[in-house]
């Protein structure tokens, strides 16, 4: 194939577009890829993926690169391929490499959908964050004599390991032929002086380590940006081989790919070895990695930094994931118990920065979650003397009603109307748009006067005996309401539960505020809110009123974001048990009389629907 049809201006010559250009036209002779070689990937793709092999191979050429120790799948994906034969654009594209443009990650990027991606959970590392973590590997002086790359994809951490470590050797290991074969063939990988320190496997990460990695000489370190697949998106094989790998150290099967690295990594380490990942934030505070943090909190002679990038970061493109690096050292000789250090990387002039770092001794049991509120809001913000209480002692929280079709069971005032009293109450949706803090009936009447679907239908079986009702109901099922999941389910599909109104309703998912009103009309709400309901013997007007105006103050704002799951664009979400244990002053309730006789805690309760 001529390399005429590639541009040759200067402005063009080896750039992303005119290589993409240049894939796209060879792939419409071409046969697609199997599915296995690059999982998730349309066929499509995988047609011009195949292109792709002529421009490693034009790169391995004018590099001069022995690839006999190669994966021989590499290599034929590359003789199969057309050929880039002019060596002006072979050399423009190894120049814009080493001048540092993502070249072919980029290319790759614009050939596979983001969405397709997700199966191996491939994402590029940014240069600007691949700074920050050579920076941290320098200050902490690690050593190494064997270097493993989970995930390996195009090999920024592969390429960063040759440079900071040029007597060690480095393993590459990834599943994904295509950006192994990449990796293999990049200008940076195969100076002269080096090609010799990279091994290409390609493997399972996890089975490479419990069958390859115990052969390397220490000091090793694992150092990489494991795949984010989802849990979602693994079998139950790939979960029960994972969970081997992990050992002790295995989390619960709803957690993704890179927490099962994570684990397996940690197990893997002996005394001199070290670790630093590039991973999602989420394992920080998530039920299904506790088993994780908790052997980070008693691995207390080791060195363990938490590294966090700015929420509103986008530090990969196009998908909106918070991350965080992960740094642990080899265990200590000396007798003293090292901290967990918690960073907040701070972005300045194009660069990352890290802040002054908390640090917290690991006393005790480990706490609930990693992150960085949480460790502000255990250093309290209270007088010694203060007295505090959990949520958990003195309320139960709970989600509100599931119903399965809120567009059918939550009604109209002209749609209540013509229904007999006592089949419908005040039902409560959201509390975004309400600037009020308390939910009266005023609140309530203008929602009905606005048209609004402010009241819950609740009816029995014995109900369905009158004509109005009878009417709605048959209406619903003309719609196929009842076959809906949650609907189909219950003995009665309109019959909805029904538990003792909450004291007050609470906005589960913010960015900013958690909104928080006092419910002073016993509204039910739906399932997006939670209801937090005090128990008999602290309940009053004024106990409800000052709770819900600490929640809602700086003291309880903190509180609640210490306690919440990140999500991605900085989604901050509650979960029903984490709210049990959040931390209350005591004196902002008011006690019965019979709460002085009777001190015995009420049990801790909390109902999930």
């Amino acid at each position: 194939m001529s390399s005429d049809e590639i541009p040759q201006h200067n402005a063009a010559i080896g750039s992303v577009p005119a290589l993409l250009a240049w894939c796209v036209e060879q792939a419409k002779s071409l046969d697609a890829l199997d599915e296995e070689v690059v999982r998730g990937a349309e066929k499509y793709e995988r047609k011009v993926l195949n292109a792709l092999g002529g421009v490693a191979k034009s790169l391995v050429i004018y590099g001069g690169l022995d690839t006999s120790g190669w994966p021989p799948e590499i290599n034929k994906w590359m003789d199969h391929a057309p050929r880039v034969v002019d060596t002006q654009i072979a050399a423009a594209i190894a120049d814009r490499i080493r001048s540092g443009e993502d070249v072919l990650g980029s290319l790759y990027g614009r050939i596979v959908a983001g969405k397709n991606r997700r199966k191996l959970g491939t994402f590029f590392t940014p240069r600007d964050i691949m700074n920050y973590i050579a920076n941290l590997m320098i200050e902490n002086n690690v050593r190494a004599n064997a270097i493993a790359d989970p995930g390996a994809g195009v090999g920024a951490f592969s390429e960063a390991a040759l440079d900071l470590w040029p007597e060690a050797v480095v393993h590459a290991v990834d599943v994904n032929l295509v950006t192994l074969g990449l990796l293999a063939a990049s200008p940076d990988s195969s100076r002269q002086n080096r090609s010799s320190n990279l091994r290409i496997w390609r493997q399972e990460f996890l089975g490479w380590l419990l069958g390859e990695w115990d052969k390397e000489p220490g000091p090793r370190l694992i150092f990489g940006n494991p795949p984010y697949t989802r849990h979602q998106l693994l079998n139950m094989e790939e979960k029960q081989a994972a969970a081997v790998a992990s050992g002790s150290l295995s989390p619960s099967g709803r957690s993704g790919l890179s927490t099962y690295f994570l684990a397996a990594s940690l197990n893997s380490l002996r005394p001199d070895d070290s670790l630093c990942l590039l991973l999602p934030v989420n394992w920080l505070e998530a039920d299904y990695a506790r088993s994780v943090r908790r052997h980070l909190w008693y691995e207390t002679k080791r060195s363990v930094d938490v590294h966090l990038f700015p929420e509103k970061k986008d530090v990969f493109p196009g998908a909106q994931v918070s991350a965080m690096v992960l740094f642990v050292g080899p265990r200590m000789s000396s007798e003293s118990d090292q901290p967990i250090r918690i960073y907040e990387v701070e972005e300045s002039n194009g660069a990352f920065m890290a802040g002054v770092p908390m640090e917290e001794k690991r006393i005790g049991d480990p706490p609930n979650t990693l992150m960085p509120a949480a460790f502000r809001r255990a250093a309290g913000n209270y007088a010694p003397s203060e007295e505090m209480v959990t949520l958990g002692d003195v309320a139960t929280v709970r989600r509100g009603v599931a119903t399965g079709n809120n567009k059918f069971f939550l009604l109209t005032n002209k749609q209540v109307a013509i229904l007999p009293e006592g089949s419908y109450t005040p039902a409560i949706a959201r509390l975004r748009e309400m600037e009020e803090d308390c939910f009266t009936k005023e609140l309530h009447d203008k929602l009905q006067e606005e048209g609004e679907r402010c009241w819950m239908l609740q009816v029995k079986k014995e109900d369905r005996s009158n004509a109005a009702v009878d009417a709605l109901l048959s209406s619903g099922e003309a719609e196929l309401v009842h076959t809906a999941y949650l609907c189909k389910t219950r003995p009665v599909w309109y019959e909805l539960e029904r538990f003792p109104t909450p004291h007050l309703v609470l906005s589960p998912m913010s960015k900013k505020v958690f909104r928080v009103m006092v419910n002073a009309i016993g509204a039910i709400p739906t399932n997006t809110l939670y209801g937090i309901r005090l128990f008999d013997a602290v309940d009053s007007v004024e106990s409800r009123r000052q709770l819900a105006e600490w929640l809602r103050g700086p003291d309880g704002q903190d509180a609640l974001t210490a306690i919440a799951r990140r999500h991605g664009d900085g989604l901050l979400k509650l979960e029903p048990r984490a709210l049990l244990g959040v931390k209350i002053p005591k004196r902002i309730l008011r006690y019965s009389e019979q709460s002085h006789t009777d001190t015995r805690p009420k049990p801790l309760r909390v109902t999930l629907w």
